[in-house]
């Protein structure tokens, strides 16, 4: 008979059997899966240091292990690439990463994760604030201010509470102008997840929610605002509110911005636009890449309890 694992002895074994280098080389055979995340204009000029992919791999590494500006970068580069590379290399190479790589780099963990896990019993969207260190002038109660401009980070956050365990289904970064509801509608547009339950908070009680899942499969449990809602089209009407599943299922997802939190990734030194939004995403598959170690361990520590049962 199959023994669960402690959360803690699962997340003890992480660390006792995956090194950085181990991380890195993790990231760089998803990446080399994905392919060229870009290449040469011309025939002209030198040639790369390291492939494209491998410039991707490693800027993802620096970023969750420990948001490190690209001068760190340039420090590790010997140990982890073989080869020393400036820093304003990597700034330049990062530019040229499209955002949507790094979205489908995360997508790749989370199809390992699925093959893993299975089917999740709810997705739950939610998003929380990306702070930077760039201000801008405004005008607060008739006085000239500077505000700092932050930026959103969206989640879809899968459940498992047999084995109690998120990670993230998908993922976008915006500036903090994007809605919670236009977030997860673009976040389901791609994706059938079969029927699963999809709670959400006040702020995705809008008609476009619902049909984004309803399409994706899910059953909506959303706190409804309050305000008067006499129209109430098909997709309204399918969704349902049980106060008690919503309550036991809408906390979960605070693990995985907690989990960003702690780590010190909710916060950029970034200060272009698009590199910050690919941050956004790029910080998230910190979360799975742990949960999919921790997973691998546990069926190391399945074959070494079958195994010491047949030998005794």
């Amino acid at each position: 008979m199959k023994t669960e694992p402690t959360y803690w002895k699962k997340y003890d074994l992480v660390f006792k059997h995956f090194s950085y280098k181990k991380i890195y080389a993790e990231i760089l055979n998803i990446a080399k899966q994905l392919g060229q995340p870009f290449t040469k204009k011309s025939k002209r000029g030198r040639n790369f240091k390291i492939q494209p992919y491998e410039y991707a791999a490693y800027i993802v590494f620096e970023i969750i292990t420990g948001n490190n500006p690209y001068r760190d970068m340039e420090l590790g580069s010997e140990l982890y690439v073989k080869k020393h590379i400036d820093h304003s290399t990597f700034g330049k190479n990062f530019i040229r990463i499209p955002y949507e790589y790094f979205r489908k780099l995360l997508n790749k963990c989370a199809q390992l994760l699925d093959l893993l896990l299975g089917k999740a019993l709810a997705y739950i969207p939610d998003s929380t604030s990306l702070a930077t260190n760039i201000y801008e002038k405004t005008i607060w109660k008739g006085k000239e201010t500077k505000r700092r401009i932050d930026y959103k980070v969206h989640s879809l956050v899968g459940y498992y509470p047999d084995k109690r365990l998120t990670y993230v289904k998908s993922s976008l970064g915006t500036d903090k102008h994007v809605s919670d509801s236009e977030g997860v509608s673009i976040m389901l547009k791609d994706y059938n997840l079969g029927t699963a339950y999809m709670p959400a908070d006040r702020g995705y009680d809008y008609e476009k929610v619902y049909r984004s899942a309803d399409k994706a499969g899910l059953i909506s449990i959303v706190k409804k605002q309050d305000r008067n809602n006499s129209r109430k089209s098909k997709y309204r009407k399918r969704s349902m509110f049980n106060k008690k599943l919503y309550k036991e299922l809408r906390s979960i997802v605070e693990t995985v911005f907690g989990g960003l939190e702690n780590k010190g990734l909710l916060h950029t030194r970034l200060r272009r636009d698009d590199n910050i939004k690919k941050f956004a995403v790029i910080i998230q598959i910190r979360h799975n890449l742990m949960v999919l170690f921790k997973e691998r361990m546990n069926e190391i520590c399945y074959l070494f309890v079958e195994l010491f049962d047949k030998l005794c």
